[in-house]
């Protein structure tokens, strides 16, 4: 299906899948089984839901990113996304939210839309599911949260990096030159200011070639798939999460502390000095929510880096507008507690397969296509 399919489109998948769940959450009892020759009862649950965040809101009935109530784990309106405080959050109730939701179901057309517009609830048909919770169950992704996410949304929109355009700072060109500007410490509930000078909004532009230089000489584990030679121009294309994680976590580490840390003479004074330090807690944070493991004391440091890592950004970059991204790193702690490390239920084994998908020749022909898809599925499962 080309595009976003529709919420009702979904809705109708959605039905068939929750209709053989309803039967699992009761109980299915089979005569026989590989291991059970008198039969056995099986139960079957639906828990996490795992997909980037466009996908998230349209299965778990959640409003869009850009809605006054974006976030699909509290109340916060989209107004105060510059509130870091989590403990002044309300966050959402899923008794109330269940009821909406099912009052929207039976509502007419304009009623639906009130709901929506007041509330930023739909209905799903995973609704049907008596222990189903959207707001626990809805889990942020990691992949498309960290590096397709907050890396990505670094580099391109608060760095903004552009071979074409004169180096900078990363102040946008219309700022006037030491206009003040000021800016909510959500955590202390009062006010900052940043004197900003006029400046481009590149960074990299005079950078790029120290960073490709460091790459050619940098020797990689075989493990880690390399980034392209020359990214950040066109030719290069677009960079995939695990690509994103490299030039984050290993290229630029490498480059900027040698560039602006150690070969900066005005340090710690200097702009670029305190814009490395900024994109360090950043690295420190993905870093823990990317292990294999974790603790409480490990969630209070990530929780420590990610809120220093938010605040200079608000001081540092004035004219940048946070992102539902940044506001869902302080809410994935709660995942890290309730689910555990996120690499059981990453979405990269998934955007493989929807990858092999997209290389299949099907000609029209629906029957080849599940097929292909029935035995990558199997070949998948068996190889974890």
């Amino acid at each position: 299906m080309p595009g976003k399919p529709k919420q009702h489109h979904v809705n109708h998948t959605l039905r068939i899948l929750v209709k053989q769940l309803l039967a699992f959450w009761e109980g299915v009892y089979y005569t026989r089984t590989a291991r059970h020759r008198i039969g056995r009862k099986v139960f079957v649950v639906l828990l996490p839901i795992v997909c980037d965040t466009e996908a998230a809101i349209q299965i778990s009935g959640f409003a869009a990113h850009n809605h006054t109530y974006f976030c699909r784990r509290c109340l916060l309106p989209i107004s105060d996304i510059y509130n870091l405080n989590p403990e002044s959050w309300i966050m959402r109730d899923p008794v109330k939210h269940r009821e909406l939701a099912f009052e929207w179901k039976v509502a007419s057309r304009a009623r639906r839309d009130a709901i929506y517009k007041t509330h930023g609830i739909r209905f799903t048909e995973l609704m049907e599911l008596p222990y189903w919770d959207p707001i626990l169950f809805t889990v942020i992704d990691d992949m498309h949260f960290g590096y397709l996410g907050l890396f990505k949304t670094h580099l391109r929109e608060i760095w903004g990096i552009d071979h074409e355009k004169n180096s900078g700072d990363g102040l946008h060109p219309d700022l006037s030159d030491k206009k003040r500007i000021k800016l909510p410490d959500c955590a202390m509930g009062e006010s900052c200011i940043s004197s900003i000078t006029h400046s481009h909004l590149s960074v990299f532009s005079d950078l790029l070639a120290e960073i490709w230089a460091d790459m050619a000489r940098s020797v990689l584990p075989s493990w880690i798939q390399a980034a392209p030679s020359r990214w950040g121009i066109p030719s290069a294309g677009k960079l995939s999460a695990d690509e994103y994680k490299v030039v984050c976590s290993i290229s630029l580490v490498v480059t900027l502390i040698r560039v602006w840390g150690y070969g900066n003479k005005e340090q710690p004074q200097s702009r670029h000095f305190q814009m490395l330090l900024n994109f360090l807690e950043l690295v420190r944070s993905m870093h823990i929510i990317f292990l294999r493991e974790t603790s409480q004391s490990s969630r209070a440091y990530y929780k420590a880096h990610i809120l220093s890592y938010l605040r200079g950004v608000l001081e540092l970059y004035p004219d940048v507008t946070l992102a539902s991204n940044h506001h869902l790193a302080l809410h994935i702690i709660t995942d890290l507690e309730n689910m555990g490390p996120g690499h059981a239920r990453s979405t990269p084994v998934f955007e493989r397969i929807n990858h092999l998908l997209q290389e299949i020749k099907k000609n029209g022909h629906l029957g080849e296509l599940i097929s292909q898809t029935c035995l990558l599925v199997l070949l998948i499962v068996h190889s974890r």
